[in-house]
């Protein structure tokens, strides 16, 4: 790793906190790992996002090489180039939207592994990155180390002869990655700051095959009471929420030390991904339509009731386009409802990263301020209005100017928003609460009056478009699914009696 001069003191301290922070961490993923039973790529999953998050990165990759090639390939984000070619790079790189790739090899001595990149928004004017690079360097080295430490304890006869035997092939069967508590691990399928999210097939007389998504706490963050309160919260309240626009939880539990929640495996991207996809506004009735669904789950949570009849006031607090998803069948489905996150800030700030910002706040929510569910009202106003603009409506690059512009600037009407669309967005983004719908039903019908949304079929019909690869993917695994039930209930199935 190359000496750097740090251009503070404070960097210096930031960047040895960073290095403390990926060594710990590194050490809990692998012992999680052979604690359960789960392969490597559920390790590097969390690895990567959680290095990522550390840094403020928005995107990255790890890819890991075997003899014949890639073995191991997770993407965070939009990477913005070919992950293949960025696998073989090293050093910073401005990719063509002006973001930074930062990469580094994964080596052991004369072995290459394969590469690992961050790509940051900023201008580094300070330093240049090198700092950052210095970091991912780091970030590299211990993943080195890591994935060392995994093979050596699995069966094999060379470090890439045991990456080789990792490969899976497109049209093969998944199979069992590990086990937690009655469900298999499929594969993961996502990692946010608290928890992962894994593909994961029912186990058991009453659902055999059943593919799942299953939420875990993190293994660094396992022993934490807050998180796993946090996580006991969003579970109690996830059994009690019922709507088609929700996603379904189905069962809560506990294994091998860790938590978990069982839900509905929804299948489908992100609104956030989509526009991103697509690179340009959706069409106003589509746009109404996820809006108008994603509205009508709200309601039903913000008029949840306790079994002693008395509302929960339940509010989201963090509604954003990461937090709608939109399915291949056309439904649009609110994800993480009610869960009170207390912003555990584990992260390191460097020269020239942007921290994330608080786009999607309302006014009260940005001044510490009592919320009630007017405060998602404004949200889903904001995700409207991007949705048909494109554009972050108090976007100001910068966290402080971005939430005091939520607080006091006054938006005007962009030209692709018609008159009377406009007048519904106005009421929605009110400064002040009482000025906005009493209830997200009230904007739903409000939008509903002004443009008839879109079907579900032409929502459909744009996912596949933009998603094919994702599309397959999905309904691969649902056949393994349907054939391997249907071979473990033939396996079951008791002899026929003889006949007398």
């Amino acid at each position: 790793m190359r000496a750097v001069e740090f251009p503070s003191l404070e960097a210096e301290v930031a960047f040895l906190r960073g290095l403390t922070t990926v060594h710990r961490m590194a050490d809990d993923i692998i012992e999680d790992c052979f604690e359960r039973g789960l392969d490597l790529d559920t390790g590097l999953d969390v690895f990567l996002t959680q290095c990522a998050r550390m840094v403020h990165a928005v995107a990255g990759f790890v890819s890991i090489r075997g003899t014949r090639g890639p073995v191991l390939t997770r993407v965070l984000g939009e990477l913005g180039a070919d992950v293949f070619e960025a696998a073989h790079w090293s050093g910073a790189r401005r990719l063509e939207d002006g973001r930074m790739l930062f990469c580094t090899q994964l080596t052991l001595g004369r072995l290459n592994l394969g590469g690992l990149g961050l790509v940051m928004e900023g201008r580094f004017e300070e330093d240049g990155g090198r700092t950052v690079m210095k970091l991912v360097e780091a970030i590299g080295e211990q993943l080195d180390t890591s994935v060392l430490g995994f093979l050596a304890l699995m069966d094999g006869r060379s470090a890439l002869e045991r990456l080789d035997e990792l490969a899976v092939d497109d049209d093969a069967t998944p199979v069992a990655h590990g086990r937690i508590g009655r469900y298999e691990v499929v594969m993961p399928l996502g990692t946010g700051g608290m928890a992962q999210v894994l593909v994961v097939r029912l186990r058991g007389p009453e659902g055999l095959g059943r593919l799942v998504a299953l939420k875990r706490i993190l293994p660094h963050l396992a022993t934490d009471p807050l998180i796993v309160q946090q996580f006991l919260d969003e579970a109690r309240i996830g059994l009690r929420l019922s709507h088609p626009n929700l996603v379904t939880v189905y069962d809560t539990g506990e294994a091998q030390g860790a938590y978990y929640i069982a839900m509905e495996l929804v299948r489908g991207v992100d609104l956030d991904r989509l526009l991103h996809a697509m690179g340009k506004p959706l069409p106003p009735a589509l746009a109404v339509a996820v809006v108008v669904q994603g509205l009508l789950g709200l309601h039903a949570a913000h008029t949840l009731k306790g079994d002693d009849g008395a509302p929960l006031h339940l509010v989201h607090r963090d509604m954003s386009p990461h937090n709608l998803m939109v399915g291949f069948d056309g439904r649009v489905k609110v994800l993480d409802f009610g869960v009170a996150k207390a912003r555990m800030q584990r992260t390191v700030t460097l020269p020239g990263i942007v921290k994330g910002k608080p786009l999607y706040m309302s006014p009260e929510q940005a001044r510490g301020e009592r919320l009630d569910a007017r405060s998602d009202l404004f949200a889903m106003g904001l995700i409207l209005f991007e949705a048909l603009t494109g554009v972050r409506p108090f976007d100001k690059g910068e966290e402080t100017a971005s939430m005091y512009a939520i607080c006091e600037a006054e938006l005007s009407r962009p030209r692709v928003i018609s008159l009377p669309l406009w007048d519904v967005l106005s009421v929605a983004l009110a400064k002040k609460p009482g000025d906005r719908f009493r209830s997200a039903q009230e904007m739903a019908d409000r939008l509903v009056e002004v443009i008839p949304p879109g079907r579900d079929s032409d929502l459909a019909k744009l996912m596949t478009t933009y998603f094919p690869d994702k599309l397959r993917e999905l309904s691969r695994l649902d056949r393994t699914a349907a054939e391997k039930s249907k071979s473990e209930q033939t396996r079951v199935r008791p002899a026929a009696k003889p006949s007398t």
